[in-house]
């Protein structure tokens, strides 16, 4: 070969080495591109995700998590409009619930004088588009608004939504829980929709996601505090109720009590022993009444703040001493005795209301008696100089309880195993005693080793 056709040659196949390089590189560039914007579009879904969770977390209001969030799907995704519509089944509407505008939107509609806000859509099933999305629970796209807002929002307007504010397409996400729509995602843009890539459509899929747990979160919240609201209201009218009741039986109850008590008094004549064990009987039944009478009207006013305290120093020793002397005489019809004891003959002064904590002491000593078959109960007052307490044990033979009992003794109409039992009794005087302890700022507790083992009561107030 000449050597001029050596080296023309030569320089096409550099040339085509050439091209071929430039080529490969080109689609190397191309490809790199490509990975470069899905990485950014998949960087940018996990920076609008993360908003989403955290007003998630944040925000337990339904409307104001919802708001938040089409305000920032729209922002992020740059859309000209995000809303939320609440699907009702019963009147077969989609309401809106929250909307963000872009500022050309926003004008554009004012406009127009009207708000997508004040537009529900009614008759959803009579519209197919819509039907669809609900029924089948899947995404819909539309570049005709007359799919959605026909016969709602005049023709000129919608024509100039979609010309003005470049309303092309309009994306439609239901919002599904547990098989059950609770409404739509809507996203409207000046795109089409085939000009979004796929990480684009699963990042705008993931905020639908979002909003539906969000959504769900919220109205679990809320609920929740509708029902604790008319627990609360409820519970107000069973207090005012017990109250009412209680005072209109006090009267009747002293009149039964009364002349009971003449009656066993002979002030009325004699009367034979099968007729004094009748009335004895409807005597001691009233005392119960009004025990329990007396209790409910303590609870009532504990709970609606009026309950009154009398403050001033007393002498807990002679409390005790005088309330186990009362109290011997109903333990020794039990074959019960009691026993008292303390540090010294001293007094031991307490500063509180002494009526009412006399009834706490009462109510202690009168419940070890009740559950205690047969044995003994040990009261004893000690004295802690050091650290300025009286404490008052009262250890008994009875029934005992489990650890389950003592956690829930002091409630209200708590009665644990002993409610088994016929005993007696309203179930709210320990319930009492601790509310009156709470209020002088002491201790009330008991402790047990078990059932059938007995039980110790301890209360515990601050010396003078």
């Amino acid at each position: 070969m000449a050597k001029k056709d050596i080296k023309s040659s030569n320089t096409t196949d550099n040339q085509n080495h050439s091209d071929h390089d430039d080529s490969y590189l080109h689609k190397i560039n191309e490809e790199v591109y490509k990975r470069n914007m899905e990485l950014a579009v998949l960087n940018k879904t996990l920076s609008l995700l993360r908003k989403l969770y955290q007003i998630s977390l944040q925000t337990l209001l339904p409307s104001i998590a919802a708001e938040k969030m089409v305000g920032i799907i729209r922002e992020d995704l740059n859309m000209e409009t995000a809303g939320v519509f609440i699907f009702e089944e019963q009147a077969d509407t989609l309401t809106p619930f929250s909307f963000s505008k872009s500022k050309r939107l926003f004008d554009t509609l004012k406009k127009l004088s009207f708000k997508f806000r004040d537009i529900k859509i009614s008759n959803v099933s009579s519209r197919p588009f819509l039907q669809k999305i609900i029924k089948d629970k899947t995404f819909g796209v539309t570049e005709n608004l007359n799919d959605i807002w026909s016969g709602l929002i005049n023709e000129s307007n919608l024509k100039a939504l979609k010309e003005e504010d470049h309303l092309r397409t309009m994306m439609f996400f239901p919002l599904v829980n547990e098989n059950k729509v609770l409404g739509i995602l809507i996203l409207g843009f000046n795109r089409d929709y085939k000009t979004l890539n796929e990480h684009e459509k699963d990042s705008i899929k993931s905020c639908a996601d979002v909003i539906v747990v969000a959504l769900d979160k919220a109205y679990l919240y809320k609920n929740l505090q509708d029902a604790n609201e008319k627990l609360k209201s409820l519970d107000r009218l069973k207090t005012e109720f017990l109250s009412l009741a209680s005072h209109q039986l006090r009267s009747p109850l002293t009149a039964i009590k009364g002349y009971t008590s003449m009656l066993l008094g002979g002030d009325f004549g004699d009367i034979n022993e099968k007729q004094k064990e009748a009335v004895d009987r409807v005597f001691e039944s009233t005392n119960h009444l009004v025990k329990t009478v007396d209790d409910l009207l303590n609870v009532s006013k504990i709970e609606q703040g009026g309950m009154q305290y009398i403050m001033a120093p007393f002498d807990m020793r002679k409390i005790v001493m005088d309330i186990s002397a009362d109290l011997s005489i109903v333990a020794e019809r039990k074959g019960l005795k009691i026993s008292f004891s303390s540090d010294d003959a001293h007094s031991y002064p307490v500063k509180g209301d002494l009526e009412k904590i006399r009834n706490v002491v009462l109510n202690l000593i009168d419940n070890s008696i009740k559950y205690t078959k047969e044995g003994s109960l040990a009261l004893r007052l000690i004295r802690n100089n050091e650290l300025k307490k009286i404490l008052l044990t009262i250890t008994d033979t009875g029934m005992g309880m489990t650890e389950d009992t003592k956690k829930t003794l002091f409630h209200k109409f708590s009665r644990g195993e002993g409610g088994k039992v016929n005993v007696g009794g309203s179930g709210l005087g320990l319930y009492l005693a601790k509310q009156i302890v709470d209020m002088h700022k002491g201790h009330v507790w008991v402790e047990s080793p078990g059932l059938g083992k007995g039980s110790t009561f301890f209360l515990e107030l601050d010396t003078v």
